[in-house]
């Protein structure tokens, strides 16, 4: 697919990104301060497998993305997989149930087959980013309405 075929993308908002990038920041300097204590091998080997773990996943979920093309598909990325849909796989979209106090939401999509696919590029806290999970999920509406 070429990228003049796009008609909607999804990301994680910018203030996700800054954040990010500043616990990247941190990683580093918590990763040269213990290397630099030496201490027992053994603890300096699993906080550095630590941090390298967290900051991939967290790098995973930052470059998640959503795209729908003119063509009627729409290709969904997630932390660590990447499927592709057609408009005829997709029956609704919905906003993501929320799980418990302060638990993070996202769109969703509800296949025909029953399966859900939980799109991360959406993800967002429960309040400041309600109005945004609501625009994103309206515009992946009208796209599978082909209104959009």
């Amino acid at each position: 697919m070429n990228s003049s075929s796009v008609v909607l993308e999804l990301r994680q908002p910018p203030l996700s990104v800054a954040l990010f990038c500043t616990s990247l920041v941190v990683a580093g300097v918590l990763a040269a301060f213990v290397v630099s204590v030496g201490g027992p091998l053994p603890f300096t080997a699993v906080f550095l497998a630590f941090i390298v773990g967290i900051t991939g996943y967290n790098a995973a979920t930052v470059l998640s993305r959503v795209r729908a093309y003119a063509d009627g598909s729409l290709e969904v990325r997630n932390r660590f997989s990447t499927r592709q849909l057609k408009r005829s796989d997709i029956d609704r979209v919905m906003v993501g149930r929320q799980g418990g106090f302060g638990s993070l939401r996202r769109v969703e999509l509800l296949l025909n087959q029953g399966t859900t696919v939980h799109v991360v590029a959406t993800q967002a806290p429960p309040f400041p980013g309600q109005r945004r999970l609501d625009q994103q999920a309206a515009e992946l509406r009208r796209w599978l309405d082909g209104t959009g």
